[in-house]
């Protein structure tokens, strides 16, 4: 079978906001850069372009780098890596800079950046933009300006499947170009993994049902370390009813701005019995553990979540806050549904939202193998250890691209392009092609479906030993039976929506086998990870879950958490 090959210094899998920004930074050491994206370059589904108003960064006294860090591993339960948090956070104050300078319009009073206050922080360090609106689009527009500024290379429309490795060493990838159907082979020096989460693998997200976790199946495939899958943040204050603006993150701006309450079926204003002093002001995985438990004992709102109610507060200052947040379409939303916030509650339920678990990284964003650098949520490394702090993504996103991008352009300098397997081309070529072949048979998007219920029932906040066990007989099951009977009922090659979905389902599968795998094997509840069965924290279990492909099996180890900066105060 014949392909087309292309070279690069430093290969890029992933056009989101880390990815962006470690070709940026690449570019800017004087290396070849190019970026291969699923989709439009700043125009698709990645999750940065969704994010709300504001990333967490230490600036000014009385908060300082060191407080943030402590915040942050604290939030983690201190199953965090603390030297990577250090690492990261400490480049806050640069990408801010940056940011700034690349034209993303932050919100300042007099010179000083202005800064909110968010849940599980201890001192107000948000940096924000104008009241009420999402800086996404801020970011997708000043990060696009610096691509075409630097001239940097972009391959739209390719559908990155697999990384080639030999002799230990990743030389590039293989995948197929949407556009023409054909496979191509992308050969570098460094290859930077971007790809972002995998929360298109539940049926509620927050995010774009794109996201497969295509990257952390790749670097799992290739038989790259990966660590913490069990842990995946559902975002409490996402949107559920009325269905026009579901999966909208815009409720958690109101609970960050307006301090709304929580309610249940009954009335209750439920956070306060699980958290009598926070009350609403806990963090995420609080509370959505607590909406979790109200619905799964029969106290939840009518659609499977619980209220948010702004009752409590004068009209006026509510009127206030509408004035600001002038043009933002989840108030026409809203309005279509007949609902007003001054009057009426809205439904909220925790959502896929962002991703903890990926390819082990150390401190200068390398994986196992050489030339594989990983950032943004496919390289966890254990940054954000049991629970993400509120506010860190973009900073963590935007940090862990500038220190990849520049250790990638670093070796891309010293290093020969690396030899590749051309059989293993062949063979995955062929992989590619196979389901265009079949005459006929279970149709990809039913097989989505098919995983995504069972990540959504057994792998969300509430889990157990049983339903573990289910889900991974059940995903077994939809590997030996549903995969070789898969294929497309379109078999052109052009954007052929029916072959990528195809393509799709096999890392869905992987990362459901990865999610549910580390799961089971954490006997104990901590931050984002819940086992009903085991619903205290173990200090025996602060240890990180490291997974890797051995033959047609998985292995699994465990290694201890570092305290280097700070000892848990307290048994966690």
């Amino acid at each position: 079978m014949s392909f087309v090959e292309n070279k690069a210094d430093v290969l890029v899998i992933g056009g989101g906001i880390a990815g962006i920004r470690a070709a940026i930074e690449a570019s800017e050491s004087g290396v070849d850069v190019i970026i291969l994206n699923k989709g439009a370059i700043c125009k698709d589904g990645a999750a940065a372009w969704m994010a709300g108003n504001g990333f967490q960064v230490a600036l000014y006294p009385p908060d300082s780098i060191e407080t943030h860090i402590k915040d942050s591993i604290k939030a983690g339960w201190y199953l965090n890596n603390q030297t990577l948090v250090k690492t990261f956070l400490s480049l806050g104050p640069r990408v801010v800079s940056d940011m700034n300078k690349w034209g993303v319009r932050l919100a300042k009073e007099d010179d000083r950046f202005s800064q909110l206050p968010f849940p599980g922080h201890s001192l107000p360090r948000s940096v924000c933009g104008k009241p009420g609106l999402f800086l996404g689009p801020e970011y997708k527009k000043a990060l696009y300006r610096q691509i075409k500024r630097r001239n940097i290379k972009v391959k739209e429309d390719f559908f990155s499947t697999d990384l080639l490795v030999h002799n230990n060493t990743v030389g590039g990838v293989v995948g197929l170009d949407l556009r023409s159907g054909s496979t191509e082979v992308f050969r570098a020096k460094s290859t930077i993994l971007a790809t972002g989460g995998f929360m298109g693998c539940y049926n509620f997200t927050t995010a774009n049902p794109n996201l497969t976790g295509d990257g952390h199946a790749m670097a799992y495939r290739a038989g790259t370390k990966m660590m913490d899958m069990e842990f995946m943040q559902f975002m409490p204050g996402a949107h559920l009813w009325p269905a026009n603006a579901r999966g909208d993150i815009y409720p958690y701006l109101l609970w960050v701005n307006l301090h709304p309450q929580f309610y249940n079926i009954l009335g209750e204003r439920f956070l306060e019995r699980y958290y009598p002093e926070k009350k609403e002001w806990v963090t995420r995985e609080a509370a959505g553990r607590a909406i979790a438990t109200e619905v799964r004992e029969g106290r939840g709102s009518p659609h499977g979540g619980a209220y948010m109610s702004f009752h409590h507060l004068p009209e006026n200052l509510i009127n206030h806050f509408l004035e600001r947040a002038a043009g933002v379409h989840y108030f026409e939303k809203l309005r279509d549904a007949g609902l007003d916030i001054r009057r009426d509650a809205i439904e909220i339920a925790p959502a896929a939202h962002y991703v903890q678990g990926g390819c082990w990284i150390n401190e200068r964003c390398e994986t196992s193998y050489k030339g594989l650098y990983a950032v943004g949520e496919v390289g966890s490394g254990g940054k954000d250890g049991a629970d993400r702090l509120a506010g860190n993504s973009i900073t963590f996103c935007l940090a862990m691209g500038v220190v990849g991008g520049e250790e990638a352009a670093r070796r891309a300098k010293e290093a020969p392009l690396p030899e590749i397997n051309k059989s293993d081309v062949e063979k995955l070529s062929q992989q590619i092609m196979s389901p265009l072949k079949s005459p006929k048979g279970k149709r990809p998007i039913e097989v989505k479906r098919k995983i995504r219920e069972i990540l959504s029932t057994y792998a969300t906040l509430s889990r157990d030993e049983t339903g573990l066990k289910t889900a991974i007989e059940q995903l077994k099951q939809i590997r030996e039976n549903d995969i070789p009977a898969m294929a497309t009922i379109a078999k052109h090659r052009t954007f052929n929506l029916d072959w990528l979905d195809a393509l799709e389902v096999n890392n869905m599968l992987d990362v459901g086998e990865l999610v549910c795998t580390s799961a089971l094997t954490r006997p104990e509840t901590r931050g984002l990870h819940e086992r009903i069965d085991f619903p205290k924290a173990d200090p025996g279990w602060l240890k990180h879950i490291m997974i890797s492909k051995e033959g047609d099996g998985m292995k699994i180890s465990t290694e201890p958490v570092d305290f280097c900066i700070i000892q848990p105060d307290k048994e966690v």
